[in-house]
């Protein structure tokens, strides 16, 4: 008997909803079908069979929010016994926000079965607007939630006052808690040097971007220098074995983080193909747990939007991230004479407890190197 297990989508998720089944109870199925999609803070992911075989019993079903890591049913054969396992509870509610004045039409909340009954426009409605649907009472028939319940509750959360309260969607809810968390949690220090983007600008092809060369110098630069990807677990360090490059992805209502692996060892062409698959699978909500985990270091690129230097926050539990800022046209000094130059900051978000100053600014210089002379990323 194989179990279904409710995957993790990147470090952050702590609980996904089941969308929808493809399949029912009893159907054959076959090892990598499509069974069913389920929707984390993040991003949509699309649960395939782990193994073929009959699809014996569902734990978790349509609304129901469950736990990372939990199991969401079994496929075996009709003559397997189907083990007992004990159903997570759905997970504790984060703590309601203060409002400025409580509300004159709120409504009781419903009790707490474990599933919410509302129509797909309601639960599109929700999302917009970042309302809980655990939180309302229906008016469909059978208590279902309507878009005309969710309607009400989004007029009913705006404060009539100076000032309109704005509901956080779930992922905004899940930025602001990581990006504190890391904040807090990892002493970040910074260092930031200029590199020459004459080779990034004139011996790149059309179809390979900057952010591409920037991915794959990062994958060299990482396998040369481990410690730059090592994660705090206890007393340890962990140290993948892959070097796995993740690229912060600006989505509608925030950012997501689809991961390119083995960035040491693929061609660039590859790595361009790669990452314009993820980033419109991130775009689109489609990424899977697969594609949206395992980064040991990222990098973010606000250049396009002619920022010249930044600070990031760490993606934890990685120990570093790069911060690529726009290129410029400015005077340079080279053997004693200023002639025109071209040139881009690079500024590496490190956290203390993993890295010390001089491995990262070896790397750092590395990586600079790297991006100088695109032939060598080949």
């Amino acid at each position: 008997m194989t179990p279904i297990v409710l995957p993790k989508s990147g470090f952050s998720s702590e609980a996904s909803t089941v969308i929808g089944w493809s399949v029912a109870e009893g159907d054959r199925v076959e090892e990598g079908q499509l069974l069913c999609e389920v929707e984390t803070e993040k991003t949509t992911i699309e649960i395939t069979a782990p193994a073929s075989g009959l699809l014996r019993k569902i734990l978790i079903h349509e609304g129901e929010k469950r736990p990372v890591g939990v199991t969401m049913g079994f496929i075996g054969e009709a003559d397997e016994p189907i083990p007992e396992v004990e159903d997570a509870p759905p997970p504790t509610p984060e703590a309601a926000q203060a409002s400025a004045a409580p509300s004159p039409s709120a409504r009781p909340r419903r009790a707490t079965t474990g599933r919410v009954r509302a129509s797909p426009a309601a639960r599109k409605l929700a999302a917009e607007h970042g309302i809980d649907l655990a939180e309302l009472s229906g008016s469909g028939p059978g208590g279902a939630i309507t878009t005309g319940d969710v309607e009400r509750a989004v007029e009913d959360s705006r404060v009539t006052s100076d000032a309109e309260l704005v509901p956080m969607s779930s992922m905004r809810r899940a930025i602001a808690r990581m990006t504190q968390e890391s904040f807090q949690t990892a002493p970040h220090f910074y260092l930031t040097l200029e590199a020459d983007a004459a080779s990034l600008l004139n011996d790149r092809p059309e179809s390979i971007s900057i952010t591409h060369c920037f991915i794959k110098a990062a994958g060299l630069a990482l396998r040369e220098f481990p410690q730059m990807r090592a994660q705090v677990e206890g007393d340890a360090f962990a140290i993948p074995h892959a070097v796995n490059v993740g690229l912060i992805t600006a989505v509608e209502d925030g950012l997501v983080v689809p991961v390119i692996r083995d960035a040491d060892q693929r061609p660039l062409a590859e790595i361009a193909e790669t990452v314009r698959s993820l980033v419109d699978g991130a775009r689109s909500g489609k990424l899977s747990a697969d594609d949206a985990s395992g980064a040991g270091f990222s990098i973010t690129n606000l250049g396009m939007y002619d920022i010249e230097t930044f600070h990031a926050i760490i993606h934890a539990p990685e120990a570093a991230i790069l911060a690529v800022g726009a290129i410029v046209e400015k005077p340079v000094v080279k053997e004693g004479q200023v002639v025109p130059g071209v040139r881009v900051v690079l500024t590496l978000s490190c956290d203390h407890r993993v890295v010390d100053g001089v491995i990262a600014a070896q790397f750092l210089g590395r990586l600079k190197k790297l991006v100088e002379d695109i032939s060598a990323l080949e």
